[in-house]
């Protein structure tokens, strides 16, 4: 078919392109230069050198991790073979549905969701749908540790240590204001083994990947940008085609790069706007407008937190990484006084940094 950026209606519509120059997975320069590589289609060959000496990369740590394949054969033997391996009797939970056969069967394709999930204490499991109380996140990982009396729901331990109980949820397809289908599970699925499509937008602290029968363009760097670090990375072996990228996609990411930058000139004048009017505010501030109030307020506020609303650096990231990662009780106060911010800063800061899951010790 046609690129999109072809079709008749991208010319009709015209639109304003932004190309966003910066990311907030990875925070590993040398495993951005790979992956920026491969996007570019620009593989050298100190980036697949790095990349080989992945293979079978000892991960440590105690927790298990998800292991990334091509083929969906692979995940389900994988993941059927370590739920058999666990000892002791399960939970089966099926998926309900309502509305006409095509559409719950498409919104079943849309979705992880399993049509007969089986469970036991101890299986590695993998939340499938952002929870509307934020106790999980699409993509958290955690260990089924027991089953809920009387609903028999599963009880799961997080990875960040929370302990949640998973009720079913439900997915609906809809048509404007009209459903066409529903379908109702627990969101979970076995998280030994995930396929690369399966896993596109989740954040992974650590995976194993096997691409040694990568099968399409782009699929390596689909499955290497899931981790944040070249370290979380372990490879069962990789193969040519996982390193490519197709050249379809190379021109349009051309084609946008042009069009973004055609845009920004064609605001420039903007920019200079706001310039003039805050210039002319400096010169001559108004007591009673929003900006001289907000002003103070600012101002009392960092009496308390010196770095309220002042850009997280990279080093005081990687502080605070550290200390969550570390894993010893730290109370929100002494966060708050060691980098200066409000509490509402710092736990903001531990969800972008580690997903919705992230709590510190003490927090409910």
């Amino acid at each position: 078919g046609s690129f999109v950026v072809n079709a008749h209606v991208w010319e009709e519509l015209d639109p304003v392109i932004c190309y966003l120059q910066e990311q907030h997975r990875q925070d590993d320069d040398t495993f951005l230069d790979i992956l920026n590589a491969l996007r570019a289609g620009d593989v050298r060959r100190g980036h697949a050198e790095l990349l080989l000496g992945r293979v079978d990369a000892d991960l440590g740590g105690e927790l298990e991790v998800t292991e990334l394949h091509t083929v969906n054969l692979d995940v389900d033997r994988i993941n059927e073979s370590r739920l058999r391996s666990i000892q002791g009797g399960g939970h089966a939970y099926e998926m309900t549905s309502t509305g006409k056969e095509q559409y719950v069967e498409t919104l079943k394709r849309s979705c992880l969701a399993d049509e007969v999930l089986m469970l036991k204490k101890g299986a590695l499991v993998m939340c499938i749908k952002n929870n509307n109380e934020k106790r999980y996140a699409n993509g958290s990982l955690g260990t089924v540790v027991s089953f809920e009396e009387g609903t028999a729901y599963p009880v799961v331990e997080l990875h960040s240590g929370r302990r949640v109980t998973i009720t079913p949820e439900t997915w609906e397809l809809r048509d404007g204001d009209k459903k066409r289908a529903s379908i109702t599970q627990i969101p979970l699925r076995l998280a030994w083994a995930i396929t690369v499509h399966k896993s596109q937008g989740m954040t992974l602290d650590a995976a194993r990947i096997d691409l040694r029968r990568a099968f399409v363009e782009g699929m390596g760097y689909v499955a290497l940008s899931r981790v944040r670090r070249l370290d979380n990375l372990s490879l069962a072996g990789i193969n040519r085609m996982a390193l490519q990228v197709s050249p379809e996609a190379l021109e349009i990411d051309v084609q946008l790069r042009r069009k973004s930058a055609e845009d920004a000139k064609r605001f420039e004048y903007l920019a200079e706007r706001a310039k003039e009017r805050a210039a002319a505010e400096a010169i001559a501030p108004k007591p009673t407008t929003k900006g001289s109030a907000w002003t103070d307020k600012l101002a009392k506020m960092r009496e308390q937190y010196p770095n309220a609303y002042k850009p997280w650096s990279k080093k005081e990231d990687e502080q605070l990484s550290s200390v969550f990662m570390d894993g010893k009780p730290k109370s929100i106060e002494e966060l708050t006084k060691k980098f200066g911010r409000h509490p509402g800063s710092i736990r903001a800061r531990l969800k972008k940094l580690f997903g919705e899951d992230a709590v510190l010790s003490g927090d409910n």
